[in-house]
């Protein structure tokens, strides 16, 4: 929080001071108690990933204090919405290659949001971060960050060859480059640096309803 305070313009409402730690703390019991009760209620199969959800929570900031640890900070943003999506379908379905297929990616796409946030607070976090763009340094971050997207959307060409109920989705693929350019933008053009962020955010989210969109059309017309 100290660190964030320091910022020009703080995105943390505990460094900008919209936000006390008391009052934190508060909220934050609240959703642990409503945690537990979630937990208790679903089904038991689920328990094992439950638990390992509060653990990486936990550990991030706490105990292991994974955010800065190069590599593990990756590794814990990419578990963030992967074990969620892994819940959510371990609900309603066994685990296949579908189910894993989607883990992967989720995870790849969490662990890009961390590389995306650790380049923009790059100053900031250098003197006292050992996170992996500290570490690896600005120009290799981006090199990750590029590669990690090259990467999923690779799979997601595999995935929809190699299946042909998901073979639509292929349309989707040379649409990565929309995600990528901001990237490459931002690497060559320093003042774009504090931008690039957000577009690629703004344009993720619009290409995943559009995905989203056409497999919930291909599910209902197809019975995939």
């Amino acid at each position: 929080m100290a660190l964030d305070a320091r910022a020009g313009n703080p995105r943390n409402p505990l460094a900008d001071g919209s936000l006390t730690c008391r009052t934190a703390q508060q909220v934050s019991a609240v959703f642990l108690v409503l945690s537990i009760v979630c937990m208790v209620l679903l089904p038991a199969h689920l328990f094992l990933i439950e638990l390992t959800v509060l653990f990486v929570f936990v550990t991030y900031s706490f105990f292991v204090k994974a955010k800065n640890i190069a590599g593990l900070d990756l590794v814990y943003h990419a578990l963030f919405p992967a074990l969620y999506g892994l819940l959510g379908y371990v609900l309603y379905h066994p685990l296949d290659m579908t189910g894993l297929v989607f883990f992967v990616l989720l995870g790849i796409f969490g662990a890009v949001g961390e590389v995306c946030n650790e380049i923009r607070d790059l100053e900031k976090d250098r003197s006292e971060r050992k996170n992996t763009v500290v570490v690896l340094g600005e120009r290799w971050g981006f090199y990750l960050l590029m590669a990690l997207m090259v990467t999923a959307f690779a799979i997601i060409g595999v995935f929809s060859l190699s299946e042909p109920d998901f073979s639509r989705l292929l349309v989707f693929v040379p649409l990565g480059f929309i995600l990528i350019h901001p990237a490459w933008k931002a690497m060559k053009e320093p003042e774009y640096r504090q931008k690039f962020v957000d577009v690629i955010n703004a344009r993720a989210i619009a290409l995943a309803l559009v995905m989203l969109a056409v497999y919930g059309i291909l599910r209902f017309t197809t019975n995939i």
